[in-house]
């Protein structure tokens, strides 16, 4: 019997969990026969917490294969974004389990491909899982795995034809200044060569403001450059677009 691909959602099961647990102990101490006073307090303190259960736990449903399908739908829309012949080298920076990279290497059976990521140990994505789901859909033989920082890539300046980024750049741990993570990745890109990445960038907490962070890419050697919010590009449900899922979503693309 053929194995079936595992891929991941964006959103972290433990952290599913941890709102879960902390909202069932809130709600049953408002439920015990102690001080009214005590019980009244810690049911107001739990309502944020199963709103954020409930957000999270709705976002995980339809990003999943089995629910809405939500993740998968919107590696299609970064791939449809790439308007390039196919003939070259791909990177996908924060491969996670593989998904938009192997949708990749399908649309582009002649290219050659490289995922990097961290695979951090509080991440529920792994290198064998990537390696496995492309063997599943029969593209190992294009895709090279490799652990690594986005913030210092292992890659020769100008290397690669094309790089994609999915929601990868706002979790980079190592560098502050999240606008240094995309001229990382610029460095290894071609010149010509194009770029699509899609990631918080209307977060000014993250990013900074909107304009002078497409101010500050276009002086670094980009010679065109494309913005767009993710609502813009395709329909999604109203509470994907909270502020604390998809809502400050963008797609850059453009050239070197």
């Amino acid at each position: 019997m053929k194995s079936k691909t595992k891929y991941q959602t964006w959103i972290r099961i433990y952290k599913l969990i941890i709102f879960l647990v902390i909202s069932l102990v809130l709600l049953l101490i408002a439920l015990l026969p102690i001080n009214t006073y005590v019980r009244i307090l810690s049911g107001i303190i739990a309502l944020p917490f199963i709103y954020i259960t409930f957000i999270l736990s709705y976002s995980i449903y339809q990003f999943a294969a089995n629910g809405g399908n939500y993740q998968s739908k919107i590696h299609d829309l970064i791939v449809s974004k790439v308007n390039w012949d196919g003939n070259g080298k791909i990177l996908d920076i924060g491969t996670g389990s593989g998904s938009l990279i192997i949708k990749l290497a399908k649309a582009f059976p002649k290219s050659t491909l490289t995922g990097i990521d961290y695979w951090g140990g509080n991440w529920e994505y792994s290198k064998a899982q990537c390696q496995q789901n492309a063997e599943i859909e029969g593209v190992a033989n294009q895709i090279d795995f490799q652990k690594a920082s986005a913030s210092e890539l292992p890659f020769n300046d100008d290397e690669f034809d094309l790089i994609v980024s999915c929601l990868t750049i706002h979790e980079v741990k190592d560098r502050s200044n999240k606008t240094d993570v995309m001229k990382e990745a610029l460095r290894v890109l071609k010149p010509g060569g194009k770029f699509v990445f899609l990631d918080l960038f209307m977060d000014e907490k993250i990013f900074g403001d909107e304009n002078e962070l497409l101010n500050e890419l276009q002086k670094h050697s980009v010679s065109v450059l494309n913005s767009s919010t993710i609502d813009n590009e395709m329909k999604l449900p109203k509470l994907l677009l909270h502020k604390k899922v998809l809502g400050n979503a963008m797609i850059f693309s453009g050239k070197k």
